[in-house]
């Protein structure tokens, strides 16, 4: 093995002395007087390098050359090179057979023999550089790495892109595509291509989005760019901070509709202090409220402020889902109501007698009917509920604001129904079965 090692060394030398002879009896083009600076540059093309202007050139006897202009450069370039197999995509220099047009045919001090110092020059002497100037600029991009994403010949993907939009960008963003293939749940843009949302070069935008949020979210989402246009009554979320990011994941979520916890505790983190407007407290401590209070509402059971509330804005006073009396005294209506009655059937409080629609009546008298059929200060609903969490079964108050006094209520349960002893009215009993 070591004289076999030997030999072919031995052979390898003489075969270059040979070669080295050969050239430098051939008649070069290059002296002191035509073409004296080829050949000195970093990268050669191979026949320039051992002096074969033949290879591409007409060359004729007695020292006499002429150059005839190359017609289809390409087809010149195949009889060495493998010819580029024009499928998918193919760049535009590629398709017209210029491939004079990124490299110099003969020498260059750049890698492959490109015309320009760099890659990023050498494709924005076709491209708009405009692509690039933007606020945001893409790692690669702002290097000038366009290789990262892009071949430069042919490729079977659209843009002449290496692989698949999300694929290329997982070249990289290899966290994101690890935390998709766990995920719960995955927005419906990142499944089909990044490029839905994120420019791949630069934007004005933060992360290069196409827009600003909530702008970007409305391109899809019409219907709740429609509800926030038409809301009178605006959540602060969404004007706040990040916006539509503060509650929703962009990419993946353990929870549906992309929410990143789960709907109260998205709530709730924003909702732990007491709201101001001015002076005026506008919303208590909500956090507090149910932590105090363990007689939950059932929206509140179901750990769903969504029940009642519109997320993103409302035509009805508190964000509320459907119409509901914003005055403390209200006389009734259904369509007032509509909100409780869309859990609640509206005959609870429709029905002057009954002995099955509700618990609170006296014997045959339903105490509901009572209360709010008034036509001076009818009783809304909070008038004796908490509409949130209260320490009382049925969500009763403790207490209700009546000007600058918080008037209570003082109920006390029974077997057979129960007492009210409330500042507005003297200590008044009630039985279900009038005994």
């Amino acid at each position: 093995m070591k004289y076999q090692f030997l030999f072919i060394k031995i052979m390898l030398s003489i075969l270059l002395w040979l070669f080295t002879v050969n050239a430098q009896n051939k008649q070069s083009c290059i002296n002191s007087k035509c073409h004296y600076n080829f050949g000195k540059a970093k990268f050669l093309h191979g026949p320039v390098a051992v002096s074969e202007c033949g290879a591409c050139h007409q060359l004729l006897p007695n020292d006499e050359h002429k150059f005839e202009p190359i017609v289809n450069p390409s087809e010149l370039c195949g009889k060495c090179h493998e010819p580029m197999q024009k499928k998918g995509v193919v760049h535009e220099p590629v398709s017209k057979g210029l491939c004079t047009k990124c490299h110099d045919p003969h020498q260059s001090d750049q890698k492959y023999q490109l015309k320009e110092a760099t890659l990023s020059e050498l494709c924005f002497s076709c491209h708009k550089r405009e692509i690039i100037q933007r606020k945001y600029v893409h790692g690669p991009a702002s290097e000038g790495e366009c290789m990262v994403c892009h071949t430069p010949h042919t490729s079977e993907k659209s843009k002449l892109l290496l692989n698949t939009v999300n694929s290329v960008c997982f070249q990289c963003h290899s966290d994101i595509e690890e935390n998709l293939a766990a995920a719960k749940n995955v927005h419906k843009p990142v499944t089909e291509s990044c490029v839905i949302c994120h420019n791949p070069h630069s934007n004005d935008s933060e992360f290069m989005l196409e827009k600003d949020v909530p702008e970007q979210c409305y391109n899809c989402h019409k219907d709740i760019q429609d509800s926030v246009q038409r809301a009178t009554n605006e959540h602060k979320a969404l004007k706040i901070d990040k916006k539509c990011l503060n509650c929703h994941s962009p990419h993946d979520a353990p929870y549906p509709k992309q929410l990143m916890d789960e709907p109260m505790a998205l709530c709730l983190n924003c909702h732990d202090e007491k709201l101001k407007k001015g002076a005026s407290v506008t919303m208590q401590n909500m956090k507090d409220l149910f932590e105090k209070n363990k007689d939950w509402h059932g929206p509140i059971r179901e750990r769903d402020c969504s029940g009642c509330h519109m997320v993103h804005g409302s035509t009805n006073f508190k964000i509320l889902k459907h119409s509901y009396p914003e005055e403390f005294y209200a006389s009734f209506s259904q369509e007032q109501y509509e909100l409780c009655f869309n859990c609640h059937q509206p005959s609870l409080v429709q029905e002057q007698k009954t002995t099955t629609l509700t618990g609170f009546r006296d014997n045959d008298g339903n105490l509901h009917y009572l209360h709010v059929n008034k036509k001076i200060k009818g009783r809304t609903c909070r008038a004796c509920h908490e509409t949130h969490a209260s320490q009382n079964p049925q969500h009763i108050r403790e207490a209700v604001p009546f000007g600058q006094w918080m008037l209570p209520i003082r109920y006390e349960k029974s077997s057979d129904g129960g007492k009210c002893s409330p500042g507005c009215h003297a200590p008044k009993e009630y039985k279900r079965t009038g005994k």
